[in-house]
């Protein structure tokens, strides 16, 4: 690293060692190793401690930037935004949105305003068919199917799970993301809730877009939550929990 001179006090040098040397009556030379600061001093003896301090400073600035900017890059939802998004399932459920780094998303596992409710099947169709269904309906809208699979070999009851790309605003670089988990669930006693499979399910943005330097997050206008309500209508299957005319619109 080469010093500016410019920037230096008048009594500042470069050296590579902390022998001192005498430079005339009254002062000493102390050079620091080139690898902590690249600085020297000739200074009077009554300073050396302070300026010494100083060289400390120095030498250790760049550990010490280096780590504000690792614990930047963890903590900045800016940074956070433009890594990988999370995929598949999460302890057997869906998971939610991470609508502080990427709010272009919905969830039936959401707890906030990216929640979207949860699908059921028609009545008496199979595992296999409920998925087929979806299966084929994706990739009529051009998605690449990339997992689909029971959830456990052992286990059925634990469900399908399938996972597709669709291009979203940011090309087939960083494709949109839109997971389901076809299982049986218990029954429920409630006005409107029938027996037959439960359709789970996530879309969300491969990336986001963010306003400088403010760090907005730029909306997608509902983009996940209507290809979401547009798959439901092509599938005519009706939301969880309702049997009214409405649970179809």
């Amino acid at each position: 690293m080469k010093a500016n001179r410019k920037h230096l006090p008048h009594n500042l040098s470069i050296g590579a060692s902390l022998d001192p040397l005498r430079h005339g009556r009254g002062t000493k030379r102390y050079e620091v190793p080139a690898k902590s600061a690249r600085f020297a001093c000739i200074v009077d003896g009554s300073r050396r401690r302070e300026l010494m301090a100083a060289v400390l400073v120095l030498s250790g600035w760049g550990i010490g930037k280096a780590r504000a900017e690792d614990l930047e890059a963890t903590s900045d939802p800016y940074k956070q935004g433009q890594g990988n998004v999370s995929l598949g399932l999460l302890k057997g459920r869906v998971r939610g949105c991470p609508t502080n780094v990427n709010p272009n998303c919905v969830s039936t596992s959401s707890l906030s305003t990216s929640y979207q409710t949860p699908w059921k099947a028609p009545e008496g169709m199979s595992m296999k068919e409920a998925c087929e269904l979806i299966k084929d309906t994706l990739l009529g809208k051009g998605a690449v199917l990339r997992e689909y699979g029971e959830v456990s070999e052992t286990d059925p009851e634990l469900g399908t799970y399938l996972r597709f790309d669709l291009e979203g605003n940011f090309g087939r670089e960083k494709p949109d993301h839109v997971e389901f988990l076809v299982r049986k669930t218990d029954p429920v006693n409630w006005e409107g809730e029938s027996s037959g499979l439960s359709v789970f399910f996530r879309s969300i943005a491969g990336g986001v877009r963010y306003i400088y330097p403010i760090q907005q997050p730029i909306t997608d206008f509902s983009k996940q939550r209507k290809r979401m309500e547009g798959i439901r209508n092509d599938l005519g299957w009706r939301l969880s929990g309702c049997e009214l005319i409405e649970c179809y619109e």
